[in-house]
């Protein structure tokens, strides 16, 4: 790593640093507020005190009863809650009037994809609704499929790959026509875009404590109604029954810090990271051989000046480079001290497995991303933190690596084939 270069992080959708006033009162919570919230000495009214803020602050980011938040260990386990949940309370006979279908989209997050791979392999009737190659639904396919059998819709809110936005308005409104419970996995979003719950037909939420500058380990699952999910977790009666075990107060307290700070600072922050990446995609869609996935400039620019969000999560910017692996790059860019992430992955995360190959990732696939730029997926996802000056050295760096890649490619292919033509003359001679 050079010396004279300052590092950047600029992974933002993958987890954000804690910010110091949220590391600051989860230290206090651990050293002096440790009591478990359901104990009736002072201790625990205190513990419950700083338990009930943390919800009001979360509550008052997504304008919703603090009734309706469920604290959970993350966005992993939120979307589980409500998949199996439902699905349990079907194969208990709750909803007479519908049916083993389930509706999400060929985009969603493996914590939304994988449940619904293995209900769907139990005999789940699953739709996975089509994309368009910027990542978008086509709301007339989901009217076409959806009916009043339909038990769940579960869409992506912003995609953590490729940043696009679905309408979670129409969409909302689509299900509520068809007396459908709507899910969304709401993780890239929440604190980055605003939120008003009292205006959307939203059943379920998830969000998640370690994309807004709070601790990992922490999440919500926002419930409209507390009758319309049952526990997973059973033993202790904490989370109103509906999520057993002692809170993870410190976690919790740390994450209802990180919205509250955020409140004044979610449009502020988007104008700043729109700016930052209007530019840095002006500069990619400029070179060769670079494909922009996602929503592009046009529909990106269409959102300025911004009141409402629309398109494609503000500071988040992703490409594919034809003819280069993306984690190649990932990992030359690290050496260079900037921090980015790759949409195609090892098929296995054991280092010790020599049989791991790269595999593109299933968003770009439903996006029809060509094969031969599919594999050199490159993430930029800005944070509040990030700078001009570091958008440009993260373009000039990223740059002269892939010309750099481009150059020893196109020697080693010089040199396959004057080595060839070599051998060809010697066979010949001989």
């Amino acid at each position: 790593m050079s010396n004279n270069k300052k590092t950047i992080y600029a992974d933002n959708s993958a987890t954000t640093k804690v910010r110091d006033e949220v590391a600051e009162v989860m230290l206090t919570v651990l050293k002096e507020d440790y009591g478990n919230p359901s104990s009736i000495h002072q201790y625990g009214r205190k513990a419950k005190s700083c338990l009930e803020e943390a919800r009001n602050n979360i509550s008052s980011l997504l304008n919703s009863d603090e009734k309706q938040i469920l604290f959970t260990s993350g966005g992993t386990e939120s979307n589980n809650l409500v998949i199996f949940g439902i699905s349990k309370m079907w194969e208990e006979g709750a909803f007479k009037a519908k049916e083993k279908h389930i509706m999400t989209t060929k985009t969603e997050h493996p914590s939304i994809k994988e449940p619904l791979e293995y209900l769907e392999n139990k005999g789940w009737n699953i739709t996975w609704l089509n994309v368009n190659n910027e990542g978008f639904i086509d709301l007339e396919e989901l009217k076409a499929k959806i009916s009043s059998k339909t038990l769940l819709v579960s869409i992506i809110h912003a995609n953590n790959e490729i940043g696009t936005i679905q309408d979670l308005k129409t969409i909302s409104k689509i299900c509520k026509e068809n007396n459908v419970f709507f899910h969304t996995d709401a993780v890239q979003s929440f604190g980055k875009l605003p939120f008003d719950l009292s205006t959307l037909n939203i059943d379920f939420m998830s969000i998640s404590g370690h994309k807004i500058y709070g601790p990992k380990g922490t999440g919500v699952l926002y419930i409209k109604s507390i009758n319309n999910l049952p526990p997973i977790f059973i033993g202790g009666g904490q989370e109103r029954n509906l999520r057993s075990g002692t809170e993870n107060l410190a976690g919790i307290v740390g994450f209802g810090t990180a919205a509250k700070l955020l409140n004044k600072e979610i449009i502020p922050n988007a104008q700043k990271l729109r700016k930052l990446q209007i530019e840095l995609m002006e500069k990619f869609s400029n070179l060769n051989n670079i494909l922009i996935t996602g929503p592009g400039l046009e529909k990106v620019r269409q959102n300025i000046p911004i009141e409402t969000f629309s398109f494609r999560l503000p500071g988040h910017i992703s490409i594919c480079c034809k003819g280069i692996e993306g984690e190649s790059l990932v990992l030359q860019l690290d050496l260079n001290g900037i921090a980015v992430s790759s949409g195609s992955a090892c098929s296995s995360n054991d280092s010790s497995d020599s049989k791991s190959v790269i595999r593109p990732s299933h968003v770009l696939q439903a996006c029809d991303i060509p094969k031969d730029y599919i594999k050199g997926s490159l993430r930029i996802t800005l944070g509040k933190d990030n700078s001009k000056e570091e958008i440009l050295q993260i373009f000039e760096t990223t740059h002269n690596i892939i010309e750099n890649i481009r150059k020893k490619n196109a020697n080693s292919l010089r040199h396959c084939e004057e080595t060839q033509s070599a051998d060809e003359a010697i066979s010949e001679r001989l």
